[in-house]
């Protein structure tokens, strides 16, 4: 250990007091005749702290001149009717731009940053957050001739999997009124469906870009870990954060991830990806395949027996929805592909071990601090996420922030070697698959293993709000921890168990090797050229 200086001013605020403050959080002692050294490495310390802290802050810029913000507004209620706008704003480039998202309007998660535009994280913990930077996608967007037309509700602090924790209000899903879209990207999900968009970018920590997809009826990519910069977006865990496109077809998803993909050289997560010159041309190779007779001939596709299984368990789970999508997986014969069963026993473990890993990497940036990484920091943020120590913060925390900080706690204070065996249990998870992956071009599963379900009442208990989502992430959230491409299509339509007259779309999860999406766009794109969902 070293320190910068010995020197104490005669000023210094800290005292005593200050240093058993510390202790009293430590829960340990100091002998008395120690005490007064400690004190003064404490004071040389803040005086050495406090020249960063009287710093600027150094972040990247944005252009505002170029695109600047119009119309920024929050919606009315007549124009929210659905409850999928968090902010309305105008913003596209004042230079001529016939770019690949000319004339597309486009929705941003309200998780990530758009300068000049509040953003509410879903939550009434914190109020006040005015992002004084573009997020790096927001910038690619831009720049590539889209239009933002607003911000979409994110559920609260991104941690619900459900459309009834935001601040704002209940999320309905498109398809039926008092259901829900799925979450936390539950905004963009109805939008973009409902046609008050054409695509957007969400978020995904545990599959929040592909169960609002999957419900919702929409083409929903998490891409390869790092390939999409996640800079300037609200962290949950380092590990899993994902950022990704949401579109209304196959090929409006390959034309965005295009657009936003590529290292940033800011965010860490981005070390071994591409540039953005580098990326291959997703658009341009699925539309070299459209008027193939065969066009996935050679093409071979595993169907991952514990991925289909868990319909069945009983509770919400749903064995309609496996025998539709093994249907809609079979049916990738007809265009030239081999369709096999392919058995991953360890595939039942990965929600599980996801679990350990959220639960405790979530809990530095919930409880108010940073994720440990090296790229662009947001630190009004940061101290925004402080006010959740407060009794006001707490109170006005949901259950599902409740529940993670409650676990994350208790879990590094029981079991402290937990995180880091479940990290190494990823890799091998990781291994597993890629060998899988060896064999197969992709492997296919349910998104989620049953139907949307209703929203519960805001007097509704802790337990009861958190059953409507159980086992949702079973063949999601895996992915997000070992980093492969997934991506959510529509491939049917079921009616409700508890109502005939209403049908909610089905979702398809596609999963390839890494950096690989290319694989994963060919396959969803050759199936929707030849099947119809909505009528399947």
């Amino acid at each position: 250990m070293s320190v910068t200086s010995l020197t104490v001013s005669a000023s210094n605020p800290i005292s005593n007091y200050d240093l058993r403050k510390v202790l009293d959080k430590l829960g340990h002692k100091l002998k008395p005749e120690e005490e007064p050294d400690y004190l003064v490495l404490l004071q040389a310390l803040d005086e050495s702290v406090e020249s960063v802290m009287n710093l600027p802050d150094y972040v990247p810029t944005s252009d505002i001149e170029r695109f600047p913000r119009k119309n920024v507004n929050y919606p009315k209620p007549e124009e929210n009717t659905h409850g999928g706008w968090a902010w309305k704003c105008t913003i596209q480039d004042t230079k001529p731009n016939n770019g690949p998202l000319s004339g597309k309007r486009i929705v941003i998660k309200d998780n990530i940053a758009v300068s000049g535009v509040d953003c509410l994280l879903g939550t009434s913990m914190f109020t006040g957050w005015k992002p004084t930077v573009d997020a790096t996608v927001v910038t690619r967007i831009l720049e590539a001739g889209g239009t933002i037309t607003g911000k979409a509700v994110c559920e609260n602090l991104s941690l619900g999997a459900t459309s009834f924790s935001a601040a704002t209000g209940p999320v309905h899903n498109p398809f039926a009124r008092g259901y829900s879209t799925g979450g936390s990207s539950s905004g963009c999900g109805l939008l973009i469906a409902s046609g008050e968009a054409d695509m957007g970018m969400g978020g995904d920590q545990g599959g929040s870009v592909r169960i609002p997809a999957s419900w919702c009826g929409l083409f929903g990519l998490k891409p390869t870990f790092g390939l999409v910069p996640y800079t300037g977006i609200a962290p949950l865990e380092p590990t899993i954060d994902h950022t990704g496109p949401m579109t209304r077809s196959c090929l409006d998803n390959a034309i965005l991830l295009k657009s936003v993909a590529g290292r940033d050289d800011l965010d860490d997560r981005c070390a071994g990806a591409p540039l953005p010159s580098e990326l291959p041309d997703y658009p341009g190779t699925l539309f070299a395949m459209k008027d193939a007779d065969m066009p996935l001939k050679g093409f071979k596709i595993g169907m991952v027996k514990e991925g289909f299984e868990i319909c069945k368990k009983g509770g919400l789970n749903d064995p309609r929805v496996g025998v539709k999508v093994q249907e809609a997986a079979e049916k990738w014969r007809e265009l030239g592909a081999v369709v096999e069963d392919v058995s991953i026993p360890m595939h039942d473990l990965g929600a599980t071990l996801w679990v350990c890993i959220a639960r405790m990497g979530s809990l530095p940036v919930l409880w108010g601090g940073m994720s440990g990484r090296s790229g662009y920091q947001m630190t009004e943020l940061t101290k925004k996420m402080h006010n959740i120590r407060t009794e006001e913060g707490w109170d006005n925390t949901p259950w599902s922030p409740k529940n993670m900080i409650l676990n994350g706690t208790y879990l590094w204070d029981k079991h402290p070697e937990l995180y880091g065996k479940a990290i190494n249990q990823i890799r091998r998870l990781r291994t597993i698959y890629d060998e899988a992956l060896s064999r197969y071009n992709v492997l296919v599963m349910p998104t989620i293993p049953y139907l949307p379900t209703t929203h519960a009442p805001p007097e509704a208990s802790v337990l009861e709000k958190i059953s409507r989502s159980l086992g949702q992430i079973f063949n999601t959230s895996p992915f997000n921890a070992t980093g492969h491409p997934s991506l959510s299509m529509p491939v049917g339509m079921l009616p409700a168990r508890e109502d005939k007259n209403i049908r909610f779309p089905v979702g398809l999860q596609i999963t390839g090797r890494h950096m690989d999406e290319m694989s994963i766009y060919k396959a969803a794109f050759a199936w929707e050229a030849k099947f119809d969902w909505k009528e399947l």
